[in-house]
């Protein structure tokens, strides 16, 4: 086996085995809203629930022919990269949400400088921008996700036990006073303003079968 060859094996599995971490690592938000009885995923799994997503709004809907799925595709295995190194960050970090995007960018940099190629720091930045068309779907996909996830969980949640920070939260108390009283409702009513076509008409049709 040539030098270059070895070299080019241990940078696939340098960046291969630190991608293995995100198996194991809970995604943090769950935690904060007291989801028991379950095993709660973890950020592997969130990635894999937005690429099957994406696999089935594409197959079942007929507006977004245009959009270049295996580019959408290849945007959400590579969204959640960054918390490889800095964790995941949810909306109650306050700290670390401000300074979230700058520490993201560093660590996807760090996580690719021994690519020989920029390509898949411009996808992430291509969905951070969400000005294309493929990283609107695949932004909608992501968010979509997870409110799906947090309506599977809707059972699970032990109110008694909820991170006080989440009550504390100025967003939260808007919607409990409008009645909403569980967090998957919290979830859809923040993310419905952000999705159209087909996301709007699941979004509308899960929140009906909430109810």
């Amino acid at each position: 086996m040539k030098d270059r060859n070895i070299k080019d094996c241990e940078k696939i599995l340098k960046f291969y085995f630190l991608s293995n971490k995100l198996k194991n690592t809970l995604r943090t938000g769950w935690k904060y809203w007291a989801v028991e009885g379950v095993r709660v995923e973890s950020i592997a799994e969130h990635v894999f629930g937005t690429l099957m997503l994406a696999v089935s709004i594409y197959s079942h809907t007929k507006e977004y022919e245009d959009v270049d799925i295996e580019k959408v595709a290849l945007i959400l295995a590579l969204h959640e990269t960054e918390e490889i190194l800095i964790g995941d960050i949810t909306m109650f970090d306050y700290e670390k949400v401000a300074t979230k995007k700058e520490e993201g960018r560093k660590a996807v940099v760090e996580l690719f400088k021994d690519s020989e190629s920029d390509k898949f720091l411009k996808l992430i930045e291509e969905f951070e921008a969400g000005e294309t068309k493929e990283a609107k779907f695949a932004f909608m996909c992501d968010k979509l996700e997870a409110d799906i996830q947090a309506y599977i969980y809707r059972n699970n949640f032990n109110m008694q036990k909820v991170n006080a920070v989440c009550f504390a939260d100025g967003r939260i108390k808007e919607m409990k006073s409008r009645g909403l009283d569980r967090p998957d409702k919290f979830f859809l009513d923040s993310d419905k303003k952000k999705y159209s076509g087909a996301f709007l008409d699941i979004a509308n049709y899960l929140e009906k079968l909430e109810n």
